[in-house]
């Protein structure tokens, strides 16, 4: 996946294009775009090479054109490495319609957690076949890792109140994930432990939401399998991104292979600071901020991060083609 667009220079606005990860899958979410060949050629290459390491259970081309796919939290259950693929496919083949039907162009690429991947693709630094053998390969090292039973919890808070109840609660295993946005954090640790810190959130009167998770995301629990990973990704060959790669856990855009190879292991154990990109993308002249998931997710928490900046999420619910066309028309005007 590429875009030979390059960015303008001066004040020129600009445009950059968000890639969620956990969140982004829905059942059937590329049904209405299913016969565009850039959506068919994303399937059917991520399902071939997947069935080519081995496969899952269910294929990813069903999973995003039939509305009755099993449901995220059921998928993750069952079959967590196709709840992985179909995320990844998802927001890949998202963006490539995006890409295709903005009439103006896009100047960089946002990955969000595990979106990082799928940024990368978009970006042309690594390519489909790479993204599907990476998830297997992680889906592995999760899997023998024989991980404690542990997720992901996001609260209507901020960072700071966030660590002010880990502290009260003495909840050590449970760390900061993901800053989202001013009074949005994401919580790593313990399954029980997280349960309890979630009564405690709703009794304040705020909510709190358990996320469609494996395990525990951005935690230490993981390091030693992003060192693993690591390890492996220091084999695989990277291109020159075409478009400047932006990640929620560093503020400025990966350059270097070193630097890119990190981007795509950084999800496993690095917390996100994604207030803090958006801050500085800011600064670089970003006023655009296109979200490539079938959920508005990261457009609403840039919208709370920058207040005033052009959000859109045109591919948000199952939609047509000429609905994006018009949503996109709508935010790039």
């Amino acid at each position: 996946m590429s875009n030979d667009r390059t960015a303008p220079t001066g004040g020129t606005p600009r445009t950059v294009l968000m890639c969620p990860g956990q969140g982004a899958y829905l059942p059937g979410a590329l049904r209405h775009l299913g016969e565009l060949p850039s959506v068919q050629r994303v399937l059917r290459t991520v399902d071939a090479h997947s069935t080519a390491l081995g496969g899952t259970r269910t294929p990813v081309g069903h999973l995003l054109t039939d509305a009755e796919a099993p449901d995220p939290d059921r998928l993750v259950r069952t079959d967590p490495l196709a709840f992985d693929l179909a995320t990844y496919a998802a927001v890949v083949a998202s963006a490539t319609v995006l890409l295709d039907l903005a009439a103006t162009p896009v100047h960089a690429v946002l990955g969000h957690s595990v979106g990082d991947l799928a940024a990368l693709t978009v970006a042309g630094v690594v390519t489909l076949e790479q993204g599907v053998r990476l998830l297997h390969v992680r889906d592995r090292l999760l899997r023998d890792a024989a991980l404690p039973a542990a997720g992901l919890l996001a609260i209507d808070l901020s960072a700071e109140r966030a660590a002010d109840l880990l502290r009260a609660g003495d909840l050590p295993e449970v760390r900061i994930a993901a800053r989202n946005a001013p009074s949005q954090t994401v919580l790593a640790g313990p399954a029980d432990q997280l349960a309890a810190l979630g009564h405690t959130t709703r009794a304040l009167g705020r909510r709190a939401t358990a996320l469609t998770s494996r395990t525990a995301y951005h935690h230490p629990v993981l390091t030693e399998v992003h060192r693993a990973f690591s390890r492996l990704l220091r084999a695989q060959p990277v291109a020159p991104p075409t478009l400047p790669v932006y990640t929620a856990t560093t503020p400025g855009p990966a350059r270097t292979p070193a630097q890119l190879r990190t981007v795509a292991a950084a999800h496993l154990r690095e917390p996100l600071a994604f207030h803090r990109t958006l801050r500085a993308l800011r600064l670089a002249g970003f006023t655009t901020y296109l979200d490539s998931g079938p959920r508005a997710l990261l457009s609403t928490l840039a919208r709370a991060g920058l207040p005033g900046c052009t959000t859109a999420a045109p591919s948000r619910t199952p939609v047509g083609v000429d609905r994006i066309r018009h949503r996109l028309a709508a935010a790039l005007r």
